[in-house]
């Protein structure tokens, strides 16, 4: 097996552990006003900070997209991959979640309106929406947020990249950072109030110290030193300050952990063997339309099973609940997925 193809199939497993651990997140932790099992399995801490699986996908984006604009011509061409790349599975999983709302009538966030379909397919968040248009624009899955803030990503940095050089996209990203990080301070701390337009900034921007360390991580995957390794440290502390507002020393412990995985799994040869597995890579492949679709089918159909099957025992409802959703979601990825890309490739 080739490094680049090696290299591939590291971070498709480490795709199918992100997905796999907000799974966990949503199926016993962070719903428990619905489930039948309430909070039993809310403070199990794999279960309690799956969440941090989003941050593991943003490091794999800063990764994947720094090798990406580098063999890309130019800035348009960089858009139009990342779109073909990101619409069609948004497109289709979307129209799905609104269709089966109504029999998934137990979801947390209700039947949705159609208006509700707009953000996703946009990739402009809810709060953005509301402003522009002055009217309310429902959530249709909660997941989507780090889409929107994928995509802000992918504009900037491209467009940072190809009018300068690396090294000033990287630092602007960086500096986008570390600005949304001071705010979210001072606001923590009542020294400025927090404005809807300022928590939009923030919520789209302190996430971004993610995308920096997974790019250096690419630069030192492609040559070693010791430079770029104090630089991906340096950058690692500094992400951290993400999480300052939770006080919360055993999400720090988690949030460094993620980290040494990802950086073990492309490093370490024997360790990154596990994320070339089939489980790993298999769900790596079906990752994002899983992620688009899940949160709320999935909680819908806790509920329903447990209705329908009293006696299965609690913990196997979300696993069970899952199974539908993940042959659903390879569906969309192996089937749906690449004949819109195919026929919007040919459009475009």
């Amino acid at each position: 097996m080739t490094a680049s193809k090696k290299r591939i199939l590291v971070l498709d497993g480490l795709r199918g552990l992100a997905i796999l651990l907000v799974l966990l997140f949503h199926g016993y932790s962070v719903w428990d006003a619905y489930y039948p099992y309430k909070r039993q399995f809310s403070e199990i801490i794999l279960f309690k900070y799956g969440s941090l699986g989003v941050q593991l996908f943003f490091l794999i984006s800063g990764f994947v997209i720094l090798m990406s604009v580098e063999k890309t011509p130019n800035y348009w061409k960089f858009l139009k991959n990342r779109w073909i790349r990101l619409f069609p599975s948004m497109l289709i999983c979307s129209f799905i979640v609104y269709f089966t709302a109504s029999f998934f009538y137990e979801r947390p966030f209700g039947v949705p309106e159609l208006k509700s379909l707009l953000p996703g397919i946009t990739f402009i968040n809810n709060g953005i929406l509301d402003m522009i248009f002055k009217t309310d624009f429902p959530v249709l899955e909660l997941s989507f947020w780090s889409l929107y803030v994928e995509v802000k990503f992918y504009i900037i940095f491209g467009a940072l990249y190809f009018m300068f050089n690396r090294k000033i996209a990287l630092l602007g990203i960086f500096l986008l950072y570390f600005s949304a990080c001071i705010l979210q301070i001072l606001i923590f701390h009542n020294l400025i109030h927090e404005s809807g337009l300022l928590k939009t900034y923030i919520g789209s921007f302190i996430h971004f110290g993610w995308f920096v360390a997974g790019a250096l991580t690419y630069m030192y995957y492609q040559k070693a030193d010791k430079k770029k390794l104090a630089a991906i440290i340096f950058t690692v502390i500094c992400s951290l300050f993400y999480a300052y507002k939770f006080q919360d020393l055993t999400l720090l412990i988690y949030l460094i952990a993620v980290n040494l995985v990802f950086f073990a799994a492309l490093f370490w040869e024997k360790f990154g063997a596990i994320f070339c597995t089939r489980l790993f890579t298999f769900i790596g492949f079906i990752s994002y339309p899983l992620y688009l679709l899940h949160e709320n089918m999935l909680i819908a159909s806790i509920i329903k099973i447990h209705n329908y099957f009293p006696q299965i025992p609690y913990f196997l409802l979300p696993i069970l609940s899952s199974i539908f959703i993940i042959v659903l979601a390879y569906i969309v990825a192996k089937y749906l997925e690449p004949i819109l890309q195919k026929q919007l490739k040919k459009i475009i």
